[in-house]
């Protein structure tokens, strides 16, 4: 069988430039003014068509360029995701300027660098505006297992501590919170961090409670009122445990967007004007 060789377009096909294939009797016989006489010469045409066809889709197409892809450096890590965030939230309520507490910086974005023992000190920067009037009142005490109960949130971030001095079932009480606590109490902890250089810990000792832990100088338990019980309330330490440092852990409270902070001495006491979780659930 004789073999006719067809060269084709390296631009066209590639690596695939030359195809062979047999030739068939008739074949040269095709022109403008004599179309196939026999039914077999259209069959070898069509044959020839279709051979061509499943070569040329066997060819190898030229290599695609290779697109850039991103450095190992510029993948978000999920700490780097959390940091984007952070800082994007921070920039969106302070402006351009991030603030940074230190001493220094702290002064500019921040109207107070210390809040001494026994002060408070309202979002509206009032010194004797009480924390109903900044954070509102308590509307009820959540119960375990209340429909309010279940839209708390659990803070588990592993760079603050949570005392859990409870016990069990309790012990992880410290951990739940209005959801509208999560950003002032991860705005605190990033301040923390840079203020001390990382040589010193925020630790949580007292977030939502069931148990009614506090108001205790009001001996009627029915009686007793406090935001911890609504999970809006927090109470903040550092660690390792030095007092002399909170009054500038409170300042970093205020700056951090809690609505009425107390510097209550051994600790400091942080809450929220969030609505009600038990309004929404009719508790």
């Amino acid at each position: 069988m004789k073999v006719i060789l067809l060269k084709l377009s390296e631009k066209s096909l590639g690596n695939c430039s030359y195809i062979k294939f047999p030739e068939v009797r008739g074949m040269h016989s095709i022109s403008k003014s004599n179309s196939f006489s026999t039914s077999q010469d259209r069959f070898h045409y069509l044959f020839i068509i279709f051979l061509v066809g499943i070569i040329l889709s066997g060819c190898e197409a030229p290599p695609p360029s290779k697109s850039k892809l991103p450095s190992s450096t510029s993948t978000l890590t999920p700490t780097s995701i959390k940091a984007a965030i952070f800082y994007a939230t921070l920039t969106a309520v302070f402006g351009d300027k991030t603030p940074t507490p230190t001493p220094n910086k702290l002064s500019a974005s921040c109207p107070i660098m210390h809040l001494d023992t026994n002060q408070h000190v309202s979002a509206r920067g009032s010194y004797t505006e009480t924390q109903r009037s900044a954070a509102g009142r308590m509307v009820c005490r959540i119960e375990p297992d209340s429909c309010a109960y279940f839209m708390l949130v659990g803070n588990f971030d592993s760079t603050i501590i949570f005392k859990g001095e409870e016990i069990p079932p309790y012990n992880q009480e410290d951990n739940l919170m209005h959801p509208a606590m999560l950003l002032p109490v991860s705005r605190i902890n990033e301040f923390v961090k840079d203020e001390w250089d990382g040589e010193m810990t925020l630790r949580v000792t007292e977030a939502y409670d069931s148990r009614l832990e506090h108001n205790l100088e009001q001996p009627d338990l029915d009686s007793r009122a406090s935001l911890h019980f609504e999970g809006r309330a927090i109470d903040l330490t550092l660690w390792p445990n030095d007092r002399n440092n909170y009054s500038c852990l409170c300042a970093l409270a205020h700056c951090a967007g809690f609505d009425w902070v107390h510097n209550e001495g051994n600790h400091c006491h942080a809450a929220i004007g969030a609505e009600s979780l038990c309004l929404k659930c009719n508790d």
